[in-house]
């Protein structure tokens, strides 16, 4: 918000100098009303008001002109190239040797061989707007004279404080807000408004009558009219600080709602009284209606919007914008003028759908208290009537069905003194809050502090504590080191049994990715996923956040495409992340996606495939102290290879999936190179991370090893085949070191070579209890068709 300090010392007693509107930024900064930027409004010598006598064009130039200007005490001859300027105007004239803002000073000069001594100004050229399409031209209803010093009439040699008003201080939205809290801080009176009126007899109710739809939309309406009021040009000097303030000033009547406005932070909207034919309504729009505003673009609407209207009539955009069939003319002489208090949700969508903001947007938005709304009503016809003339019929129009409590909070010094660190004494304590215009008094030892309508952000004792240690100053309290005891922090089992899970993976020749946590539709859908069991997101930033991940296999699929894409020949990458179902909420998942050349040191130009990631698993799960990890042909997922995947199940449960993605997909995302994919739940592969860790002695007697080769059935799974050797109790280990399928086995049959190793703890193993065993393997093989070919 721009405030200019020439303004706000209407209010409180200012210094309008460098080094105190500095010290003043630093004490609001500190106050926490952030100024982040200050504006020097520089002085301008030298300029006077002219009226151009003569206007003839230049004759060697094409856009250039002649003019002669009555500047009083003499004529001055100036060369004017603005496309505007005509005979009759009262103009801005800056004199030869005139200091305009920016260090420009004028000289007589020569232009295309005329001589031009002095300058007619646009508003630019003083500072006072940024761009400007010629010079400007002074309203005769000013009432000006020829030769006055145009700088006393303005208002340079001022300061403006751009502040940053956080969004729970609507208070300070305003001037005079901003005035309260400087008058708190420096402990200086803060002047009060003017907010007589002059009134009719006549009641406003007798000419305008209100129905407001949904009072939560809309908690306080209300109306005042004014009549017999002159529209015209508003003082310069007003005019001046609107532009100062970020305003443009159009007519008194327009300036004084937008300077009662800017001084309370109550936006307020006039009417043309003569174009209304009916009772005034506020109701939400219907859909499909359409809506002129002030701007000249016609806006289409839907139930989001909250409408004004005259007769059903829709005649402003409520809280945002008026509208074209009602606005203010020359022609005005009656005005009705609205003040509400609209719901700040509706009014952040309703601009939202529209497309349209605006400076009572904003304070709108903010959220305002329904019970400013008298005082904003008087001090702004006190404007009207001061810029325009006219008598306000008595009363206002109000609807209030649900007036607002006042609130009592109470301040405890011993946890004022515990949150700021100092002893707060409760007299010291209520003067401060005093100066914010908060009623406090001393009971018992306490503060009680009635809270002031305006002040919505001030709900607990906290707060109350806050507000005293911003105005006694953050700066003033005495800085004590905590005392705190220090101890050592450690992870919980969830996430040690996360790194765990990272390091072991991390070993084995995979790197880490992490991906985003939202849907990835086209490969969700690829992977068969339901759009039912996702998670919404109600307010999502981007379409293609609007749900939470279900998996972390289409986020890394993701990932292999832009690899490949990018001309990346192969990787092996895994992800520990959390995913989000209706069936099953949220949970921790760790998968993974090897494609293309592992990039193992030493393993050349090898490339992924089912039987290598199935290996890393295994060791993954031998380092993270996982065994009874088989695998199942049944149950694979369709969007796997038929031949190349599996479930992996442990003590009959299904802990993950492992396996080649479908060829088809491959096809269909055009990725050149197979993938192998597997994800497990978290939980099972930490659970058994934190079990105390059992060790056995080395054995004292040495193993027996036998090579047991077999003729298997095609049909039959290796891991069946190792199951029956490993029942046999002697066994310590089977190793498959040899798997030969060809014409000398049979097109139905396969051979195994295993390497058993026999042991036992006590005693060296005889030759026949080896054999023994040997023979109560190859019985239990037999049940299911596997012969010993040799043993």
């Amino acid at each position: 918000m721009r405030v200019p300090v020439r303004w706000l010392s209407d209010y409180v007693d200012l210094e309008v100098e460098a080094d105190a509107v500095a010290r003043l930024a630093d004490r609001l900064t500190l106050a926490g009303l952030e100024v982040e930027a200050i504006e020097r409004v520089e002085n301008v010598q030298g300029l006077v008001v002219g009226r151009v006598a003569t206007c003839v064009p230049h004759p060697d130039s094409d856009h250039l002109s002649l003019c002669t200007v009555d500047v009083g005490s003499e004529t001055l001859d100036i060369v004017c190239g603005a496309s505007n300027v005509r005979a009759d105007l009262f103009v801005a004239v800056a004199r030869i040797g005139a200091e305009l803002p920016g260090g420009f000073r004028i000289e007589k000069r020569k232009v295309r061989g005329r001589v031009s001594c002095g300058m007619i100004c646009s508003k630019q050229e003083l500072g006072l707007e940024a761009r400007s399409d010629g010079i400007w031209i002074l309203d005769p209803e000013l009432g000006l004279t020829v030769g006055t010093d145009l700088a006393s009439l303005l208002e340079f040699d001022d300061w403006v404080l751009d502040i940053k008003v956080t969004s729970n201080r609507p208070d300070c939205a305003s001037i005079f807000g901003v005035a309260r809290e400087v008058a708190a801080l420096l402990d200086r009176p803060l002047r009060a408004l003017d907010a007589a009126v002059v009134e009719d007899d006549r009641p406003t109710d007798a000419v305008v009558r209100v129905a407001v739809e949904n009072a939560e939309d809309t908690p306080r309406y209300a109306a005042r009219v004014v009549d017999g009021v002159r529209i015209g040009p508003s003082p310069l000097r007003l005019q001046h600080r609107l532009l100062k303030a970020g305003m443009r000033p159009l007519a008194n009547l327009i300036d004084a709602t937008n300077l009662a406005m800017l001084e309370l932070g109550h936006p307020l909207h006039p009417f043309d009284a003569q174009a209304l034919t009916g009772e005034i309504g506020v109701r939400r729009a219907r859909p499909g209606e359409t809506f002129l505003t002030l701007d000249g673009v016609e806006r289409k609407l839907d139930a989001k919007s909250l409408l004004i209207t005259d007769a059903d009539r829709p005649i402003a955009l409520a809280g945002v914008m008026g509208g074209r069939a009602s606005e203010i003319s020359a022609a005005t002489t009656r005005v009705v003028l609205e003040i509400a208090v609209f719901d700040h949700d509706v009014i952040r969508q309703s601009s939202r759908a529209v497309g349209l903001r605006s400076e009572a947007s904003q304070r709108f938005e903010r959220g305002l208290s329904p019970e400013g709304v008298p005082f904003a009503a008087a001090r702004a016809v006190w404007w009207i009537q001061t810029l325009c003339g006219g008598r306000a019929l008595a009363g206002l129009v109000d609807h209030y069905p649900k007036p607002q409590t006042a609130r009592t909070l109470r301040l405890r010094p011993n946890h004022a003194a515990a949150l700021l660190g100092v002893a707060v004494d409760a007299e010291l304590a209520a003067g401060l809050l005093r100066r914010l215009e908060i009623g406090a008094r001393v009971e018992r030892g306490e503060v009680v502090a009635d809270i002031p309508a305006f002040r919505r952000d001030l709900e607990r004792e906290a707060d109350l504590i806050e507000e005293v240690g911003r105005i006694h100053g953050y700066d003033r309290l005495v800085s004590v080191p905590p005392l705190v005891t220090t101890r050592v922090g450690r992870k919980n089992p969830t996430e040690r049994g996360k790194d765990r899970v990272r390091d072991v993976l991390t070993a084995l020749g995979l790197d880490e990715a992490v991906t985003d946590g939202f849907d990835k539709r086209g490969w969700r859908e690829a992977l068969g996923e339901s759009d039912a069991d996702l998670v919404k997101v109600r307010n999502p930033m981007a379409a293609t956040q609007a749900h939470l991940r279900g998996s972390l296999l289409p986020g890394l699929l993701g990932a292999v495409e832009t690899n490949l894409y990018r001309g990346v020949d192969g990787g092996m990458l895994f992800e520990l992340g959390r995913a989000f179902s209706q069936a099953h909420g949220e949970r921790d998942l760790v998968a993974g996606a090897l494609f293309g050349r592992t990039g193992l040191p030493l393993a050349g130009k090898e490339r992924v495939s089912f039987a290598l990631a199935r290996g890393i698993l295994e060791r993954a799960f031998e380092a993270l102290r996982l065994d009874g990890v088989v695998v199942d042909a049944l149950g694979v997922p369709s969007y796997l290879h038929p031949g190349r995947a599996a479930r992996l199940v442990r003590t009959g449960e299904p802990i993950g999936v492992l396996g080649e993605i479908h060829p088809d997909l491959l096809d269909r995302f055009a990725m050149p190179t197979a993938v192998v994919l597997f994800e497990f739940p978290l939980t099972p592969l930490v659970a058994h991370l934190e079990a105390p860790v059992r060790y056995e002695a080395p054995p004292q007697h040495p193993a027996a090893r036998r090579d047991l080769s077999l003729s298997v059935p095609a049909r039959v799974e290796e891991a069946r085949v190792r199951g029956a050797i490993s029942a046999e109790p002697l066994v310590q280990s089977a190793l498959l070191y040899d798997v030969y399928v060809g014409d000398q086995v049979g097109a139905e049959r396969k051979s195994l070579t295993y390497e058993i190793s026999l042991r036992e703890a006590d005693r060296t193993l005889t030759e026949a209890e080896i054999s023994g065993a040997v023979e109560r393997i190859a019985a239990r093989l037999a049940e299911f068709d596997v012969h010993v070919r040799s043993a």
